[in-house]
């Protein structure tokens, strides 16, 4: 099927509960794949002492929360940039602990494992919910993806496969990262995690577009885009599904040396 076909995350309609239960839920797809590898992953990127400060922004496909919970341990003030609203409306549920909110105590107790913290779960949850100010919507067609708000560069930007499907190809992605870039302060960190060569995904029947990219694409991007690489973790597949094709899932961690 011609990837240009594909449905877009970004400015068509999105099933965000069908999409939590497919790929973030504690019976998913990625359940005991990529779930656990990316919150491991960036706990360990956040417990390393080296990302310090006061600020981050979050841009993530979803209203996934599971990243996000390590760096509330560190940041007073995490903001949401969110282009689906849907999503956005997801997340505030959860942030107000609404009644038909998203359950995503599965991996706030698979943080508190890795932690070594037992039944702190709870109290997890509530952290990152007193961290979390803001929940902005993004346009990446806008110079200022975040516009009309302009804010103070931030000391760190998590990004959760977003920009791979609001770029319709590599150089709109190269793009893409700079606005992204230009959120963070010198000497600020981004985290992007992502899946390496994959081009789709199911929600239900629908197949939605995923820029197909690989590490040495990614890493060059950041590079060029004044980042110091800090490390790169990929895990292999470890699934045979029709409903995604990924061949790695990828934890990107650099920091910002200069600007572009």
């Amino acid at each position: 099927m011609d990837s240009s076909l594909h449905k877009h995350y970004h400015d068509e309609e999105y099933d965000t509960k069908l999409a939590v239960e497919t790929y973030l839920s504690e019976t998913s797809v990625t359940a005991d794949d990529a779930q656990p590898f990316v919150l491991k992953k960036i706990y360990k990127i956040f417990s390393s002492g080296e990302v310090t400060g006061k600020s981050l922004i979050d841009i993530t496909k979803s209203p996934a929360i599971h990243h996000l919970l390590p760096a509330s341990e560190i940041f007073q003030e995490i903001i949401v940039a969110e282009s689906n609203e849907t999503a956005k409306r997801d997340l505030e549920k959860w942030l107000n602990k609404e009644p038909d909110a998203f359950d995503w105590s599965h991996t706030s107790k698979l943080l508190c494992q890795f932690e070594g913290k037992g039944a702190m779960w709870q109290d997890k949850e509530d952290q990152l919910r007193k961290a979390i100010k803001r929940i902005l919507i993004c346009d990446f067609s806008k110079e200022n993806p975040l516009h009309p708000v302009i804010l103070p560069p931030v000391d760190c930007l998590l990004s959760f496969t977003y920009l791979e499907v609001v770029s319709k190809d590599l150089d709109a992605y190269r793009s893409n990262l700079k606005k992204v870039s230009s959120l963070i302060k010198v000497g600020g960190h981004i985290i992007l995690f992502l899946f390496i060569s994959m081009s789709y995904y199911m929600i239900g029947e629908h197949k939605f577009f995923y820029l197909k990219c690989d590490e040495e694409f990614v890493r060059k991007t950041l590079t060029d885009t004044g980042f110091v690489i800090k490390s790169v973790d990929l895990q292999p597949s470890k699934k045979n599904t029709h409903l995604l094709d990924y061949e790695y899932a990828g934890v990107f961690w650099a920091q910002k040396e200069r600007e572009v």
